[in-house]
């Protein structure tokens, strides 16, 4: 009876169950915005594999929810398109001493740049775009764990005022892809118990516009639920301009960190990064709290703090590495290809993201349902 009432389900404002042991949505986002710092922050091939292994663990975990099921088409597109990406970025570019093997190659004409398919490809090419493909699949793991598992009404509840329109937006975007999934699947369903068994492009009409129009549906309930909670009600917003500072210091943060992993460390990335923190500071000073009441408020426990500080802790071994040059943190292929040194730090680093998966609480009461 015990463990029956600890794992007692509530409803939050998004309609997701959730447990009463399930992590803070702070707890979640702490622990993915340390995960992609400690993933941009190295290039070793070793360090990013185990990334990817913690972050597809964590999404194992969490992943049996009706959310996490329709995610994980793509989780899988994800990675797929990062294993893709190791033979194109060979094939469009190969440098360095170390030849492999001569592919057949392709010259476009000079009005289509002049650009080459295939040709010499060398060790040095192989290795660093296996390491960006392992990094980039790291990234979508981390966010597909992530997706899987939190709560987005609860995190919307937690945004800042000035940055609140853009989480609304972003949120109800979000949910629409997994709902339409699910929706897309329970119409498929109720054609085959009908009889219905087309199959291919035939079966696309009849699929699409049930699911289109369920959409649609779900979409003007949800505007009316939001009304009715009082979103955009009120006062007129007068914080134009805070929220125009968050949404530009957010991009700027997002176009340095791409600067930073494409290009590498430069002084404009930097630049970058500094000033859109800058301006997202200045946005959430300027915007002030937002008045919100609340039937229920989110307990922060010690779990939630372990979840925390392991993603602070992975980030600081990770930078600590980098800046004392050990263990090829910023592990380079260039000029000659060699293996990557390891360290134990980094190890314990990346395994440390795997603590959501140990700590999370599965929904036992939804497990009994299916059984």
């Amino acid at each position: 009876m015990a463990t029956r009432a600890a794992t007692v389900e509530r409803t939050g404002a998004g309609g997701a169950r959730m447990t009463a042991g399930s992590l803070h949505p702070g707890a979640w986002l702490a622990w993915l915005a340390g995960g992609c710092v400690a993933v941009f922050l190295t290039s070793n091939p070793l360090y990013l594999s185990l990334g990817l292994l913690a972050a597809i663990g964590v999404y194992a975990a969490v992943r049996d929810t009706a959310k996490g099921r329709a995610l994980t088409p793509f989780v899988a597109l994800g990675l797929g398109l990062a294993a893709l990406s190791v033979p194109f970025n060979v094939l469009t570019g190969s440098s360095g001493p170390s030849l492999l093997f001569t592919a057949p190659s392709l010259t476009f004409p000079g009005w289509l740049g002049n650009v080459t398919l295939g040709g010499p490809v060398t060790g040095e090419a192989l290795v660093t775009a296996t390491g960006r493909a392992l990094s980039i699949a790291a990234l979508v793991a981390l966010a597909g764990a992530f997706n899987a598992s939190i709560d987005h009404f609860r995190l919307l509840r937690m945004t800042p005022r000035a940055l609140s329109q853009l989480m609304l937006s972003l949120t109800v975007a979000i949910v629409v892809v997994p709902q339409s999934l699910a929706q897309a699947k329970a119409v498929s369903e109720a054609q085959r118990l009908r009889g219905r068994r087309s199959r291919g492009l035939r079966a696309l009409p009849g699929l699409l516009l049930p699911t289109l129009h369920g959409a649609l549906e779900r979409s003007v309930q949800r505007a009316e639920s939001l009304d009715a909670r009082g979103f955009g009600g009120g006062r007129p917003d007068t914080s134009v301009p805070p929220a125009l500072a968050g949404v530009a210091g957010l991009g700027l943060c997002s176009w340095g960190a791409f600067g930073h992993y494409y290009y590498g460390a430069s002084w404009l990335s930097i630049a970058a990064l500094a000033a859109g923190a800058s301006l997202v500071a200045l946005a959430l000073l300027q915007g002030g709290p937002r008045q919100t009441s609340r039937l229920r408020r989110d307990v922060w426990s010690a779990r939630d703090g372990l979840v925390v500080a392991a993603a602070v802790v992975s980030v600081a071994l990770v930078a600590g590495l980098r800046l004392a040059g050990a263990g090829d943190a910023a592990y380079l292929a260039y000029p000659d290809v060699v293996a990557p040194g390891f360290h134990a730090a980094g190890a314990l680093a990346f395994v440390l993201l795997m603590l959501p998966a140990l700590l999370h609480a599965p929904d036992v009461a939804g497990s009994e349902h299916k059984r």
